[in-house]
């Protein structure tokens, strides 16, 4: 029986082009790109111009260009970011809306900022 994979909101296969793109950097040009020696240079070179590709591409700076290693990082980063830059832009309490089936790594980080008197929260 052929198997059929339908949780495409979880994970979906590569695109060959990317993969293609990506094989070097995990069977040769593996370095850790914060390391100082010629593999994490090289390593470190193509990271910087995949963050150039992307930037073009949505018409932005390199520098608002950010990888995370899953969705539930990056939505952390932007939930935390928001706040602290509701924050320093002088919103006292920001108030955060959602709704109750958000994912678990939207949910998670609002009630920890609410428990922590960081925002007022509404879900």
């Amino acid at each position: 029986m052929k198997r059929i994979y339908l949780d495409y909101a979880s994970t979906t296969p590569v695109d060959p082009e990317v993969l293609a793109a990506m094989l070097p950097y995990f069977s040769e040009k593996f370095g850790n790109p914060g390391s100082l020696h010629s593999f994490g240079q090289e390593a470190q070179i193509a990271i910087d111009n995949a963050r150039s590709k992307v930037a073009d591409f949505l018409r932005c700076l390199t520098q608002e260009i950010i990888f995370t290693g899953s969705a539930t990082e990056a939505n952390n980063l932007a939930i935390i970011g928001a706040v602290r830059a509701a924050k320093k832009a002088g919103v006292k309490n920001p108030h955060v809306i959602a709704s109750a089936i958000e994912h678990k790594s939207v949910l998670e980080p609002i009630r920890k900022l609410e428990k922590d008197d960081e925002i007022e929260l509404t879900i």
